[in-house]
């Protein structure tokens, strides 16, 4: 039966089986393959832990923190939990950010997550300690948890009154007590103030007093210290028994200092034996700090006992720096400047503080009251040398001089001490005026040495009027400049209107000279003061403004100086003073070399008409036809030569005489339109060519713009152009005509002779060189040409076809010899020995240039 029953038993089983649907599971390959699959589509984010075995996400992330800050009591460092998740510091740095800011019961302080529940714990167990302590400091409570103190503290008080059975001190807020513990307080102060008695204070006053008629003098700092108790409490109970117990006094000044009489008679006979054996100023501290008195005693009786006299002298300052001055002192400090001042009519200030007086003026005050002194920056002056410099000032205004105050004035006076002295002492002469703070002369004397640059004046103005009459054509037209009126001659107007200029432009600028150039001037020391001082300030030039541009000059103050230098009368002058005359009289002249300039210009264009400006126009019709017709010449001899050599000589053509013919062109349009140039046309540079073009009119610019450029070209065909059009009849009016056979001739001749004549004299075997070629392209060729020394081979090359072998191997050997030379220069290296062998053969290169006939040898051969 039981076999049976195993047998069913086992056919439920395998029916069971049957009926029972198999479970699918995945290998750990595929579950990866999906996962990475969901990632690449971004249907899922994961993170991988640090050894890569795992995933988390971010939400799963999260709940490992919550239950990792739960199992550590709500407080966790995130570096552990890092290490306990496995995860990178990063992830959970991120997510911690973003729990905090979601949910406001958990912050992050200090790298570590606490939550709400944490800081309530943290709570109850202050609580506890506080029940069994009385009090706590939220300094211990932030060592004990290791949290900021701010931190610590603003939860904390949240929870006082709910988890926190306690209260805040009302005086010190970091500090936590409970009830109990004040009551506890009060009872152990009552207690313990209990057992004190009245006998017990009546007793410590009699130990006070027998201390204080020991010692003189008790402070109650010292009677709270040696009886350990409150500083109120002692020293109102002590009051109380001065003058019954305690023998004694309060100090007036200092309620907290007893001392007896018999201490203070004692004090005060020392302070009178130390001060009484004092003849000079002492500062009262050292004496007592030498005798040790007692220091808030000190001052007030020493006070008293000057007050009342029983020490004879006085005190000044307060306190530390109280000094204690003796009358004896005083007595012969005022004999002294009394004496000095009699023997001498002044004092310094300096001398006055050495001998201890800590305030000068306020002391002369006092002491000279009826006295009619002035006071100055470094002394003050008597009326004895006020009267002495006041006749040397009138002395020099009767005789039209100057008066130099410096030889009868001490030499303690400084500069601005003379000055302040003299402003003084001229107030009653209203024509003088101070100059270089030492001198004082009239406006006439300054106004007298304009006459030794009177001639000097008319042959500058002359000059410049006629080479550069654009600085005054702007004068011309307005009449002429300044007035007559307004010169300096008449006295005080110009000046005053010159002052006031002088106040307003500060620093000064002046033109340089004709060209108008800006000169900045150093300033001399302080200038002259007129009559009541309403005439002073800066003496440096005047910045003229720019809308005016550069005021011309008739000469600058440094000219004008070293003329009046060589004045007899001068001679032994000082040079500042020489410097001021020239200084003032500057503007007066220029402004008279001004209006002369514009009457020669006005002279010179009347007179530019006529036969004057005939002649000028056959001057400038004779020098360029001569120029151009050597320009013609030149580009004939060059069109004998290779097209690469034509184009060097072409190119030196336009470079030299092309130029010169431009520089003259645009000076006669300069001065035909009244501009002013700085340079001689010979001295032209392509820069200040230029800037003279830009000048000219828009009219005449243009092509006097393409002449200039077609010098930079490689053909003279454009220069031609240019230049016929410009001496048209619109322009310069002026013809050039091409020279007829017999007037070329004349001048080959003459250029040929000119070049023999050169040649001559020459020394310089580079030189020699260059002109017997050019003269021996010349004799075969009947053609001149202008050539740079580079192309001295060239020409030696041409040369080849007309001259015997012999003749031409001499100059190719001075030209290797020159070359040669040159290298050696160069290198700083011995030539004498080329030197010599030059030396040789420069009479033999001469002599052919020289003697050399058209007809050679060579073509009579091919003939």
């Amino acid at each position: 039966m039981a076999d049976w029953e195993e047998v069913k038993r086992l056919a439920a089983d395998f029916q069971l089986a049957q009926l029972t649907s198999t479970k699918q599971k995945l290998s750990e390959r595929n579950v990866i393959e999906i996962v990475a699959k969901l990632v690449e589509q971004k249907l899922i984010e994961v993170i991988h832990t640090l050894d890569g075995k795992e995933y988390l996400t971010y939400q799963e992330l999260a709940k490992e923190i919550q239950d990792e800050l739960f199992v550590h009591g709500g407080r966790i460092n995130l570096v552990d939990l890092q290490q306990i998740l496995n995860v990178d510091f990063r992830h959970i740095e991120d997510k911690v950010t973003e729990m905090v800011k979601q949910d406001k019961s958990l912050m992050l302080v200090l790298g570590q997550l606490v939550d709400k529940s944490y800081l309530d714990s943290m709570a109850e167990e202050v609580n506890d300690k506080l029940q069994d302590k009385g009090y706590l400091t939220m300094v211990d409570i932030t060592k004990q948890y290791d949290l900021p103190a701010d931190f610590v503290s603003s939860h904390i008080r949240e929870r006082i009154g709910k988890i926190i059975k306690g209260k805040l001190d009302s005086q010190d807020r970091d500090v936590i007590y409970t009830a109990a513990f004040v009551t506890r307080m009060k009872c152990q102060i009552r207690g313990a103030l209990s057992a004190v008695t009245r006998s017990y204070l009546d007793s410590m006053a009699e130990e006070v007093n027998d201390k204080l008629q020991d010692k003189g003098y008790l402070t109650m700092v010292d009677i709270t210290k040696q009886y350990d108790l409150p500083a109120d409490f002692v020293s109102s109970h002590i009051r109380e028994r001065i003058g019954k117990i305690i023998k004694g006094k309060l100090d007036s000044q200092d309620r907290d200092v007893i001392y007896t009489a018999a201490f203070v008679t004692r004090m005060k006979c020392q302070i009178r034996g130390a001060l009484s054996a004092v003849t000079r100023p002492t500062t009262v501290a050292v004496v007592m700090q030498r005798y040790g008195f007692q220091e808030r005693l000190f001052f007030s009786i020493l006070e008293e006992m000057v007050h009342t006299g029983q020490l004879k002298g006085s005190l000044v300052g307060r306190q530390e720096k109280m000094m204690y001055i003796p009358d004896i002192y005083t007595r012969a400090q005022n004999e002294w400047v009394d004496s000095f001042y009699r023997q001498n009519g002044y004092l310094e200030y300096d001398t006055l503080i050495r001998l201890g007086i800590s305030d000068p003026k306020t002391f002369i005050k006092k002491h000279f009251k009826s006295e009619p002194i002035v006071y100055l920056k470094r002394v003050c002056v008597g009326s004895g040398l006020i009267d002495q410099t006041e006749a040397s000032i009138e002395e020099a205004m009767s005789t039209d001089g100057y008066a130099d105050v410096t030889p009868f004035l001490p030499s303690i006076f400084s500069e601005e001490d003379c000055h302040l002295l003299l402003q003084e002492c001229v107030k009653k002469q209203t024509d003088a005026i101070i100059c270089c703070d030492t001198i004082v002369t009239s406006q006439k004397y300054i106004s007298k040495w304009k006459q030794p640059f009177a001639s000097l004046v008319q042959k500058k103005a002359e000059k410049d009027a006629r080479s550069n009459p654009q600085l005054f054509l702007g004068m011309e037209k307005k009449g002429g400049g300044a007035s007559k009126s307004s010169m300096l001659d008449d006295g005080s107007k110009e000046d005053r209107r010159d002052q006031r200029k002088k106040k307003q432009a500060g620093s000064t600028k002046s033109g340089g000279g004709t060209q108008g150039r800006e000169v900045k001037m150093k300033s001399t020391k302080k200038k002259y003061m007129k009559g009541k001082g309403d005439q002073g300030g800066d003496s440096d030039e005047e910045e003229v403004s720019k809308s005016r541009g550069a005021e011309i000059q008739f000469m600058s103050v440094e000219e004008m100086v070293e003329e009046l230098k060589q004045q007899p009368e001068l001679r032994d002058c000082p040079e500042d003073f020489i410097t001021e005359i020239a200084t003032q009289i500057h503007r007066p002249l220029s402004r008279e070399y001004q209006e002369k300039a514009v009457e020669v210009l006005r002279s010179t264009a009347v007179q530019g008409s006529g036969s004057g400006k005939r002649k000028t126009h056959s001057d400038l019709q004779e020098r360029l036809s001569g120029l151009w017709t050597n320009v013609l010449l030149f580009e004939k001899g060059a069109k004998l030569f290779p097209e690469e050599t034509e184009a060097i000589l072409t190119k030196h053509l336009l470079k030299t005489v092309c130029s010169d013919i431009t520089n003259i062109v645009v000076n006669v349009l300069g001065h035909e339109h009244m501009l002013s140039n700085s340079e001689e046309e010979e001295n032209f540079t392509p820069e200040s060519r230029l800037k003279m073009i830009g000048k000219l009119p828009e009219s005449v610019q243009q092509i006097v713009a393409k002449l200039n450029i077609s010098l930079n070209g490689k053909s003279l065909e454009d220069f031609y152009k240019q230049l016929e059009a410009l001496c048209g009849p619109q322009h310069l009016g002026i013809l050039l005509r091409k020279p007829d056979k017999r007037k070329e001739r004349q001048l080959i001749f003459n250029h040929r002779q000119a070049l023999l004549e050169q040649l001559s004299q020459e020394t310089d075997a580079a030189m020699l060189l260059h002109l017997s070629v050019v003269v021996l392209f010349q004799t075969f060729t009947s053609n001149i040409v202008h050539a740079p020394g580079k192309c001295v081979p060239q020409i030696i090359t041409f040369l080849k076809q007309y001259l015997p072998p012999e003749q031409h191997d001499l100059l190719t050997r001075m030209q290797d010899l020159v070359i040669q030379q040159m290298k050696l220069q160069s290198e700083d290296k011995d030539g004498s020995e080329v030197m010599a062998e030059m030396d040789k053969l420069k009479p033999q290169v001469v002599d052919m240039a020289t003697k050399t006939k058209k007809t050679s040898p060579k073509q009579e051969e091919e003939k």
